[in-house]
């Protein structure tokens, strides 16, 4: 409790600063919440189970799928509810949700083709 109160006194008394030096004070507390796991990056796996895949990622965005021995050529990902990527394709779509920093789950639904689920792990 003393703590948030000392940090609120601080903001009080930053704010109190005249011009920009009060402005820059205020707005230069930190901030610790942390910023999602980059997708940045070639993600393989399946290749056990011989179902193998790799997505690769620019930044957050999908820019390769290699999905039954092929390249796709329109797979293209969206953002998805909690932090997961939705990677759709003519022939079907893929949901794929973080596991950890480097390993991730893909579940690949293509119509008449039962449900296919394995680990992805980042190269």
């Amino acid at each position: 409790m003393k703590r948030i109160a000392l940090a609120s006194l601080t903001l009080f008394n930053a704010a109190c600063l005249p011009g920009p030096v009060g402005a820059l004070a205020v707005f230069a507390t930190p901030v610790f919440a942390q910023a999602a796991p980059s997708w940045n990056g070639q993600w393989a796996g399946g290749w056990k189970g011989g179902a193998g895949a790799q997505v690769i990622f620019a930044g957050e965005d999908v820019v390769g799928l290699y999905w039954r021995g092929d390249y796709i050529e329109d797979a293209h990902g969206a953002p998805a509810s909690g932090g997961a990527v939705a990677i759709n394709w003519s022939g079907g779509r893929a949901i794929l949700t973080r596991d950890g920093p480097a390993s991730a789950r893909i579940v690949i639904r293509e119509p008449g083709q039962p449900e296919i689920a394995f680990l992805l792990k980042k190269d």
